[in-house]
């Protein structure tokens, strides 16, 4: 997939030339313009609230249903938008291999954003059940699943800026990817491995670990974490504007 897309990223710079109907060879419909707007701006602000409030959940152990509440919203919000993207059809986008690739991509978003919401239930299970290692196992799935789906977001964003002819942000969004499973799929892992070592030795539960853990990680180290975040938030962003832009051109040009 990312060599697909890198070679995506590469061949839309330069705007199309026209055909001969009038319609330039590369073009996206006003109506799946108007999608991807909706759909960024709903995984924008979807991911935003959720990551901020599941954040604290975990790490001050919350027990208040008025913040479980604003995560439930976060995660139908990046469901909502997730759908959206998937209905946008990139039939008139050259080169045809991104029309090839966007549907399967679509569809492994959509997949990662009903497990996200799946497991945002089993969350909210373990928060009342703190010690069932099923539930614990679950509430791992889930942060495991957030985390793959801000690194694919990079991925989907590539592509729909490529679409776009903004082979800049597609390159952008290419880097953010790598550094994203650098910064989190890797420390994640690692991070679960150490609690298991660590529970089997000290014939502990992962919850203790994970308290141990936690006290050990200093500010930097967490700004660090959440920088994959932060530039992935910024790309999609970026990507909303461009498709108003391309709206804006859509309502300079007016019907033809």
């Amino acid at each position: 997939m990312s060599d697909t897309t890198e070679a995506i990223a590469g061949a839309i710079v330069e705007p199309a030339s026209p055909e001969p109907g009038g319609l330039p060879a590369s073009w996206i419909a006003a109506l799946d313009l108007v999608r991807l707007v909706q759909g960024l701006y709903f995984i924008f602000w979807g991911l935003l609230v959720a990551v901020l409030v599941g954040g604290q959940i975990v790490i001050m152990l919350w027990l208040r249903t008025f913040a479980e509440i604003f995560l439930g919203i976060g995660l139908l919000a990046v469901l909502l938008g997730t759908w959206r993207l998937q209905q946008v059809r990139f039939h008139h986008v050259q080169p045809a291999a991104l029309a090839g690739a966007w549907p399967r991509q679509a569809r492994q978003m959509m997949v990662l954003a009903v497990l996200l919401v799946y497991f945002g239930v089993t969350f909210y299970m373990w928060r009342r059940l703190p010690l069932s290692l099923y539930l614990q196992v679950n509430a791992g799935a889930f942060v495991a699943v957030g985390m793959a789906y801000v690194i694919r977001l990079n991925r989907t964003v590539a592509l729909v800026t490529a679409a776009l002819g903004r082979g800049d942000l597609a390159q952008e969004a290419r880097w953010f990817g790598v550094t994203g499973l650098l910064l989190l799929g890797l420390p994640f892992a690692g991070s679960l491995l150490y609690m298991g070592v660590m529970a089997i030795r000290r014939d502990t539960n992962l919850i203790f670990e994970f308290g141990t853990l936690l006290g050990r990680v200093s500010l930097p180290i967490m700004l660090v974490l959440l920088l994959p975040l932060s530039l992935t938030l910024g790309l999609v962003w970026a990507a909303k504007d461009a498709t108003l832009r391309k709206l804006a051109e859509i309502d300079a040009r007016g019907p033809r």
